[in-house]
């Protein structure tokens, strides 16, 4: 899931000149196909890339917790 925060994409000359294909054209379905691959897929792997804090944690802190108690 994304982090919902100002993110900034770049476009390489190709992704461009797609993008104004798509826009003359008209096109829906490879407007869609474009913004997946080109917009989407570098905001994921920019926001999985990026350093977290320790203090983000995932899952509650309770259950981890229990978790490692259970575990000794």
């Amino acid at each position: 899931m994304l982090e919902i925060k100002k993110t900034a994409v770049s476009l390489d000359e190709e992704e461009l000149m797609q993008l104004e294909q798509i826009i003359t054209d008209q096109n829906e379905d490879e407007a869609l196909k474009f913004l997946k691959k080109a917009v989407y897929d570098q905001i994921v792997r920019l926001q999985t890339q990026c350093l977290k804090s320790h203090l983000d944690t995932s899952g509650s802190p309770v259950d981890k917790f229990k978790e490692s108690r259970n575990n000794k």
